[in-house]
């Protein structure tokens, strides 16, 4: 078994999910969605009519989006020996006390730093937006898939008369899947020629229905058969533990554009839509397998640690931006804060971003943009990433500026890749 895998567990549960996120590392559409000011999920509708060109009727946006994070806790090997030794039959006491030292102190620090995020998402061309000259309309439909890996620790212990170990650590997983459809309205409501104030000012409104699945299992190391994956293992139940809800979520945005410089509010989820999770501990015996059974039981025995019945609530925030524009247009830098929240997987988010991007005179050279996002809550992770754009076509690649070791090797806690197609027209 490989305990490696309850990372690309989330690809396979979210292989078919999609969402649009830019050159922005949140992994669900309640972080700062991209700083493409055409990308129609963008975290400001109202600045879509700003930036749309008169002459054009509509836009689109096509993108695939990958990442992936981990804590600061290199375990995972270890975390695959111990199941192993689990199985077990034929420890001596001496051997015992040796492998409880080891495992019990790796199980601490696992508990303490050690998680694992990865998030698939992809935005379809169904996404659209009509221009007219005072006011634009835009449909947009995107689906995302995140999960999230944490562990549960508990103490090794030795069973003299079975010549075993046991412990009742586990691995616990939340899986949150989306689909949204998101209607979207914006209009100039005011424009003023004076010489120091000069520009335009849009509000803009969306509204967004959105089908959250929700699943999380405990699977406890001890029950693991030594033969199958862990993935697998939570494949098996995940519809079993999954709870759909449909809510409708409303943002208001407001957009201030003048010639060189652009300034944006938008708050989001101004009603605060609730989604429920499947419940854990419930009917263990009904179930279908010993394994599912054993994780059942698990679950139970951690309900002073975790929700056994747990409700997401997409609590209301608030993003500003601001970004200056050169006078030829070709250099741009841009600066993004929203206030905390929690996404569909419990991960805390607060992103602060800012970048800076060119655009050089010749149409071959691709316009490139370096970006610097940092979670001011949380992990208090940072990234650094870099945007090419060639027409039609963007490639994105991000990486987390904090390290940490694994097999001996530094290596970076986070990265994520996004491709991009998109056209006005």
């Amino acid at each position: 078994m490989n305990f490696k895998k309850l990372t690309p567990l989330a690809l396979l549960v979210a292989a078919p999910l999609y969402a649009a996120q830019g050159d922005q590392v949140g992994n669900s559409r309640y972080s700062v969605a991209t700083h493409n000011a055409h990308a129609l999920n963008g975290v400001n509708i109202a600045s879509m009519n700003a930036h749309m060109k008169q002459s054009t009727s509509f836009a689109y946006l096509t993108s695939i989006r990958v990442g992936g994070e981990i804590g600061d806790a290199d375990f995972a090997d270890d975390i695959e020996d111990l199941i192993d030794e689990l199985d077990r039959d034929d420890i001596t006491l001496d051997e015992a006390n040796a492998l409880i030292d080891r495992f019990n102190a790796v199980l601490k620090l696992a508990g303490d730093k050690g998680y694992a995020d990865v998030n698939v998402g992809l935005e379809v061309p169904l996404s659209m937006l009509w221009k007219r000259e005072h006011d634009a309309f835009s449909v947009s439909t995107r689906v995302y898939g995140s999960a999230h890996v944490e562990i549960l620790d508990d103490n090794v212990r030795y069973n003299p008369l079975q010549q075993t170990l046991e412990t009742n650590a586990a691995g616990y997983v939340k899986v949150a899947d989306m689909l949204e459809f998101s209607f979207g309205y914006s209009r100039l409501v005011w424009q003023s020629t004076k010489r120091d104030w000069e520009g335009d000012l849009h509000l803009g409104a969306r509204l967004n229905v959105q089908r959250l699945g929700l699943s999380k299992q405990v699977i406890g190391f001890q029950a693991a058969d030594g033969d199958e994956d862990l993935s697998d293992i939570f494949l098996d139940d995940y519809e079993d533990f999954k709870n759909e809800t449909t809510e409708l979520s409303l943002d208001l945005s407001a957009y201030w554009s003048a010639k060189n410089y652009n300034i944006g509010l938008t708050l989001s989820n101004l009603n605060e839509p609730e989604f429920d999770y499947g419940e854990l501990g419930k009917n263990c015996n009904s179930l279908s397998n010993d394994i599912s059974q054993s994780n059942c039981l698990t679950a139970l025995s951690y309900s002073d640690r975790i929700d056994l019945t747990e409700t997401y609530k997409a609590t209301r925030y608030a993003t500003v931006q601001a970004n200056y524009i050169s006078n030829d247009n070709r250099f741009s830098a841009d600066f993004s804060l929203e206030s905390d929240h929690i996404t569909p997987v419990g991960v805390e988010e607060q992103w602060m971003t800012a970048s800076i991007a060119y655009k050089p005179e010749t149409s071959f050279a691709p316009n490139t943009r370096l970006t610097y996002s940092n979670n001011l809550v949380g992990n208090e992770l940072s990234y650094l990433s870099g945007e090419l754009t060639w027409g039609w076509f963007g490639l994105g690649l991000g990486y987390s500026l904090d390290k940490t070791t694994i097999d001996g090797d530094s290596t970076t806690r986070g990265a994520f890749l996004n491709l991009a197609i998109s056209n006005q027209f």
